[in-house]
């Protein structure tokens, strides 16, 4: 358990998710997962780093992320550094009870700082946690242009980035990244998320200029910390 201490293309499926997510990683989808998205970022010579989110709002997204990091992780022996980019729920650094730790949002207003001041250690050698941060969201559009500097910076130190994003059509925050990583993974959950909703976030992500669009349906059970 994980605990803190491009041109527009059709979306691509992969397999599906199942189960309830948990922070424990051990889901064999998920390691699939890592090294094909390792193997299709190395190949299109991409940014390293992932956001993932949901259509609707829904703590999906920030389930899977400690998931999928510690897969990357476990998988390629490589260093993962997992971010909470979302500006609304924030529910991956609740998850990780950081809630009131400062980070992602609070590096954007401040550039000049270093990363790795705000960074934590997980109970995973090969991954790191970046917390959302203190800066109210409504603060956050004023900074929007630091975001690939930020990324380009963290990625000098940690092999890969995981972004938890949120609600791509509740939250600005999600959008705001959109255009700076490697792969967008939409999350629809199973037999909740309406097909016009994913159409529809595709739609945003795409508009936003996303290099790649992925989508990994779950299963809608609880998820579980």
């Amino acid at each position: 358990m994980a605990t803190a201490n491009t041109p527009e293309r059709h979306a691509q499926w992969w397999h599906p998710v199942g189960g309830s997510i948990s922070i424990d990683a051990g889901a064999p989808p998920y390691r699939r997962l890592a090294i094909q998205l390792q193997h299709e970022l190395t190949s299109a010579q991409s940014p390293r780093s992932i956001l993932l989110a949901t259509p609707n709002r829904s703590a999906l997204a920030a389930h899977a992320c400690p998931c999928l990091a510690y897969c990357l992780a476990e998988e390629l022996g490589q260093s993962v550094l997992l971010v909470d980019a979302s500006g609304k729920d924030r529910e991956l650094s609740r998850i990780l009870g950081c809630e009131n730790q400062q980070g992602y949002f609070d590096l954007l207003s401040q550039p000049e700082r270093d990363p790795n001041d705000w960074v934590l250690p997980t109970s995973h050698k090969g991954v790191h946690f970046l917390p959302a941060g203190t800066m109210p969201t409504e603060a956050m559009g004023r900074h929007q242009q630091a975001i690939p500097g930020l990324l380009e910076r963290v990625l000098q130190k940690h092999d890969f980035v995981v972004l938890s994003g949120g609600s791509v059509l509740h939250d600005t925050a999600a959008l705001a990244a959109t255009p700076h990583v490697g792969t967008v993974l939409l999350m629809p959950v199973e037999n909740e998320t309406l097909v016009a909703d994913l159409d529809a976030a595709q739609k945003a992500v795409r508009f936003c200029k996303a290099r790649h669009v992925g989508v990994v349906m779950v299963d809608g059970r609880s998820p579980q910390a």
